[in-house]
């Protein structure tokens, strides 16, 4: 080899920390959502359905270039990777909503996980806690096929007022859900304010009930159940459609009401407040790396030549991020994306919700992607036998935004995560 070309590969690895390969994976397309009649007055639709399509990124480990790249940046907060995407679940367990940019409270992301769908055990159940218990994909896998929008406040809007119902309540959910008609699947809708006020709560009937999610009994506001006087068609419709033998409910997250998270999160002393989520399982945040997931879509490949489509939202996941090479966020220890700081708090142990295909509602018949998983993944002492894919995240402040194309930065990894169990 010639001096110079010797020199411009030396030179070529000391400047790069690792190169790409571009997989993509597409999903199978969501059903047709039916067409509205109008928008909500007042309002505009905030994000939108899944992509039927995901880039993937696998990147390869250049060990010298990387170890020189990590001297030079050690110390700082040094970029990473990129926002990717981001996703919202408004109704936990219910089909995503892609934003572009997304509010960060102390509970996680804005809209997320603000609803859940609950059933009603007796005293003589031996499987929940006596009263209302919330459900997931876990038990009903047809949650999946309910789709959600978002429709917030547009102050363009003509219908625009102050004292207009749908602005006083910071907008409206739009909810799809299947039923079936004479053997055919259709398509019925209905909306609910997003965060109603007091004299809203009053007038809708609205009332403060228990309701159980894990090991946490926590007040939550019962919009609509199966057992109330003269119930809405459509939390009946639902309860047909998933096949539940339970009354069925719909709560809302109450203010004032939040779970507080300690196990793994940093304490008060630290934050100047205890982390806080509503209704989803664990932490505020949960974000996956995309080279992680591209290994696991290679790795499925193989094992599972039929399964064609990206695992990626099977892990429904709030931020996907672009950059480094495969479970690089196993070891981080604190992130900052614009100017706010995230700890990163435990691995993510996966259940067997990731076998339930996001756009139909049907479960893997081989139970993957989650045998794979575990069979290479189970890699937390705090979790022994759990597969781990992906982190959670607290915010360190209460307030704050991230778009989608900002940048990640780490300034400190460790190897000592160790998940700590409910």
């Amino acid at each position: 080899m010639s001096t110079p070309v010797a020199g411009a590969l030396i030179c070529l690895c000391l400047v790069t920390p690792a190169f790409v390969v571009l997989q993509r994976y597409r999903t199978k397309p969501p059903p047709a959502e039916k067409p509205s009649a109008e928008n909500p007055r007042a309002c505009k639709r905030y994000g939108s359905s899944p992509q039927p399509s995901i880039e993937t990124r696998r990147w390869i480990r250049l060990p010298n270039a990387w170890k020189i790249w990590q001297f030079f940046q050690a110390k700082q907060w040094r970029v990473v990777g990129s926002v990717d995407s981001l996703y919202v679940h408004p109704i936990k367990s219910c089909r995503a909503v892609r934003v572009e940019e997304a509010e960060v409270l102390s509970t996680g992301l804005k809209y997320d996980r603000s609803f859940t769908f609950a059933e009603f055990y007796d005293g003589d159940s031996l499987v929940g806690s006596t009263g209302w218990n919330f459900i997931t994909q876990r038990k009903y896998r047809q949650l999946a096929n309910i789709c959600v929008e978002i429709w917030v406040p547009d102050s363009e809007s003509n219908d625009h007022f102050s004292d207009q119902p749908n602005v006083l309540s910071e907008g409206v959910l739009r909810v799809q859900y299947p039923v079936l008609d004479s053997g055919n699947t259709a398509f019925k809708t209905f909306e609910i304010p997003y965060n109603p006020t007091n004299d809203q709560i009053s007038e809708m009937g609205y009332t403060l009930e228990s309701l159980t999610i894990w090991k946490d009994r926590v007040d939550a506001l019962l919009i609509a159940s199966t057992t109330g006087v003269n119930p809405p068609g459509w939390i009946k419709d639902i309860k047909a459609y998933i096949g539940g033998s339970k009354p069925l409910a719909l709560f809302r997250v109450a203010a004032g009401h939040e779970r507080e998270v300690f196990r793994n999160a940093p304490r008060r002393e630290q934050l100047g407040y205890q982390s806080v989520v509503g209704f989803v399982d664990a932490y505020p945040l949960h974000i996956l790396g995309l080279s992680s997931v591209a290994d696991v879509d290679q790795r499925l490949a193989d094992v599972s030549p039929a399964f064609e489509e990206s695992t990626a939202l099977r892990f429904r996941a709030n931020v996907y991020f672009d950059g480094p090479e495969a479970y690089a966020e196993d070891s981080w220890k604190n992130i900052r994306i614009r100017q706010s700081i995230y700890h990163v708090a435990c691995r993510t142990t996966r259940c067997e919700l990731p076998n339930t295909d996001q756009w139909t509602g049907e479960k893997h018949r081989d139970q993957q992607p989650s045998k794979l998983i575990k069979s290479y993944r189970s890699i937390d002492e705090g979790a022994v036998g759990k597969a781990c894919m992906g982190m959670q995240m607290v915010p360190a402040a209460q307030m704050g935004i991230i778009k989608v194309g900002d940048k990640i930065r780490v300034r400190e990894t460790t190897d000592e995560h160790k998940y700590i169990k409910q």
